[in-house]
């Protein structure tokens, strides 16, 4: 009869260690809202004590920020326009990327969006600036220079809309290529509509 040996605790470097516990946050995102997660059960699955992971986030609210950041850093790197192209290609980029990586992660992004939605400033700031991001993204890639305000809130509105059809897609619906078509001519339509041209 064989017995099952316990693991030992595996010492990482400090980098290290921020990056296991933030990503242990990310998981356990997908099952709850941000603010129910337990500090405890972050610590217990990582191997380490409650009082070592406030070592590397000083409180609670840094920790949980710290994930919702890393949510958006994973968004952002693959919602990018390549290098060169056509205004549409570029823009077809972003989108493709944005899309993909939703539909690949739906369940950690609706979370990250959740745990905006739950009204803690810090991380409402943070799914700010990636939403500000993603707008200057598509504005840039689309050729509008000197953004006004109306570009924005044309742009943001219709980055709402993408989320919402990219989070609630199915292949028995649409298929990815089908939804990236669409949304790019649907941002053509947008511009269009704001009159808002390439400058």
């Amino acid at each position: 009869m064989t017995t099952k040996s316990v693991p030992s605790r595996v010492r990482l470097k400090p980098e290290e260690r921020r990056a296991q516990l933030i990503n242990i946050g990310l998981r356990l995102l997908t099952t709850r809202p941000i603010h129910e997660m337990s500090i405890d059960e972050v610590a217990a699955e990582a191997g380490i004590s409650r009082g070592l992971l406030f070592h590397y986030f000083p409180t609670k609210r840094d920790y949980y920020v710290e994930v919702v950041q890393a949510g958006g850093r994973r968004l952002l790197l693959h919602a990018k326009a390549p290098d060169e192209g056509t205004p549409t290609e570029r823009v077809r980029g972003i989108i493709d990327g944005f899309v993909s990586f939703v539909q690949r992660r739906k369940n950690n992004y609706v979370a990250v969006v959740r745990a905006a939605a739950g009204g803690d400033e810090l991380v409402l700031e943070v799914f700010e600036d990636n939403r500000r991001t993603l707008t200057d993204r598509v504005l840039e890639a689309a050729g509008v220079q000197a953004p006004t305000a109306l570009h924005r809130l044309a742009v943001r509105g219709w980055l709402a809309m993408a989320e919402e059809m990219a989070i609630g897609a199915t292949d028995e619906v649409v298929t990815t290529h089908e939804l990236v078509d669409l949304l790019v001519h649907s941002l053509e339509q947008v511009m269009e509509q704001f009159a808002i041209g390439r400058r």
